[in-house]
This record gives structure tokens, sequence and C-alpha cells, in this order.
């Protein structure tokens, strides 16, 4: 993950490192599971999941700040999903 080709895809793109080393996509992974806000999202909309409402806080659960709703994958510790299968 430390790789420059990693950061920069985790840094300017806001997704998961996707490189000849790392071959999986952050949810096909056989090992722990991390993602960004991006990659989240992306996913929901790959499986046909409708994304109702989300929060980001911090490591105390404290509400989102400008920066973290301005910047949610650089400035947001945990995002909270409320979200339902599309029917369509």
């Amino acid at each position: 993950m430390a790789y420059w080709k990693c950061r920069l895809q985790l840094g300017i793109r806001g997704i998961m490192p996707f490189t000849m080393s790392l071959p999986n996509q952050w949810f096909d992974t056989p090992n722990i599971h991390l993602c960004t806000v991006n990659d989240f999202e992306a996913l929901c909309k790959l499986k046909n999941i409708d994304i109702l409402e989300r929060t980001v806080v911090d490591h105390t659960h404290r509400k989102s700040t400008l920066p973290m709703r301005l910047l949610p994958n650089l400035f947001g510790e945990i995002a909270i999903y409320r979200f339902c299968r599309n029917s369509v």
C-alpha cells in the first residue's frame, strides 16, 4: 500500500489501489476488506443499491464537520450509510 502508484490511486482518485500486485478489487480480496467512501459508493451502484443517506463521523462518532462533508475520503474516519436495494 505504500508504493507510490498505490498512494496515487488512493490520494488522487479516492479509490483503493488496483495494480498487478494487488489484482483484486477491494471487495473481492481473500483478506480484510478496506475501502474508501468512493469505493463503497461505486460498489453500491454496481450492485444496484440505492444510498438513501450518508454521514461521515470521526472516531468519537461526532457529526461531520465542513472538511468531512467537502472531502469525506480525506477527513472522515467512519462513514455510516442507510441504503436499500433498487427494485428496478
